[in-house]
């Protein structure tokens, strides 16, 4: 077994120039550049993300993106217009939609396989649209109904059919995991989730009681119409923020938990051609720290920063990602060259564009 370490070269310097570039092109365009931005943006972290010094690439293009964004903002527009117009209308419109949500999900998940490659091979999406109906409608239907108890459900199906439909070139991969391995990290985060929230409701009821006579105060002056005390006022609405921002601060920490523990679920029962295992090592505690620190830096420095956050967690991802190999990667490359060369090269003329949908 030959273990491949995925690696990723980028450098924030090199990065914030395309990133700021895009941003202001963006907003002189009034949003039209973003497209292009997108695929600039895609090109290079795709560039540099390396397996056996071997990149990826990226071949969409700035029109392909555009397409699928009009198209998007034309048809909310008509259910705006609908709307305005006959009620019924809008929501036989809405209702249309809602029915194609499953065709569209399969397009952009096709498109987005296609326009991506390594070694001069091209990824394919092979999915239907019953199944993707399935996987995003009823299993998280039944979800809901369950006051998402069966959330490992939803992920589980979410992996197996992204997954077992996914090819590079005419080689397929393959996906499967027991229910228990996402029940685990799910009720970890469970247990995160309510015991801060627990913890902050502990404090939160002592202060609330201090201030119970402001309160009382407070409520006073409504009932009798009069101007409450603005330091009165300020002191409750600082204990209500706080409130919020110790929930947000507790949800966000479990639910990053959450996704990196179900990554690692998610790669390392995947196989490619039965041949090539991947592996993903993330540690929960420091995926954490670095999407939170990146959050704080971003913000703290009006968004200027926000190139170094992605680079540096892109090299983190990378660095706890691997591709572990039985025999010889190049002899298998040249295989799948000679299989899927003709096929590859179809993808080269397609014409095609981006939903631009995030699953």
């Amino acid at each position: 077994m030959q273990r491949h370490q995925v690696e990723f070269k980028g450098q924030a310097g090199e990065y914030f120039g395309i990133w700021i570039v895009n941003v202001l092109l963006s907003i002189v365009t009034l949003g039209i550049y973003g497209a292009w931005a997108k695929v600039r943006d895609k090109k290079y972290m795709y560039a540099n993300t390396f397996i056996a010094d071997h990149s990826f690439d990226y071949h969409a293009t700035g029109k392909q993106i555009f397409i699928g964004r009009v198209i998007v903002a034309s048809v909310l527009s008509g259910l705006g217009v609908l709307n305005a117009v006959n009620p019924l209308l809008y929501l036989l419109g809405v209702l249309i939609l809602f029915c194609l949500i499953p065709v569209i999900i399969i397009r952009a998940l096709r498109f987005n396989a296609r326009v991506s490659s390594y070694r001069n091979v091209r990824f394919d999406f092979v999915g239907e649209i019953g199944e993707a109906f399935v996987t995003y409608f009823l299993i998280p239907l039944g979800n809901v109904f369950t006051l998402y108890l069966c959330s490992p459900f939803v992920a589980r199906a979410s992996h197996r059919f992204t997954t077992n439909n996914a090819r590079y070139g005419d080689r397929p991969m393959r996906f499967e995991a027991e229910i228990g391995k996402y029940y685990t990290p799910f009720l970890i985060a469970i247990a995160i989730t309510i015991g801060g929230i627990i913890f902050l409701s502990m404090i939160a009821g002592g202060t609330l009681m201090e201030m119970s006579g402001a309160l009382g105060e407070l409520k006073e002056a409504a009932e009798s119409g009069s101007d409450p005390d603005p330091a009165q006022m300020g002191g409750l609405m600082g204990v209500i923020l706080a409130i919020y921002l110790g929930i947000f601060l507790v949800v966000v920490p479990a639910s990053l938990f959450y996704r990196a523990w179900v990554r690692n679920v998610h790669l390392n029962n995947t196989v490619l051609d039965e041949q090539h295992h991947l592996e993903s090592t993330v540690h929960p505690g420091r995926y954490i720290w670095i999407v939170i620190s990146n959050a704080f830096v971003s913000l703290s420095t009006l968004g200027l920063m926000i190139p170094w956050g992605r680079i540096r967690l892109a090299k983190y991802m990378a660095s706890v990602t691997a591709v572990n190999s039985e025999g010889s990667l190049d002899g298998y490359m040249s295989d799948v060259q000679e299989t899927a060369g003709v096929l590859s090269s179809e993808y080269m003329d397609l014409e095609g564009f981006d939903i631009d949908i995030g699953i």
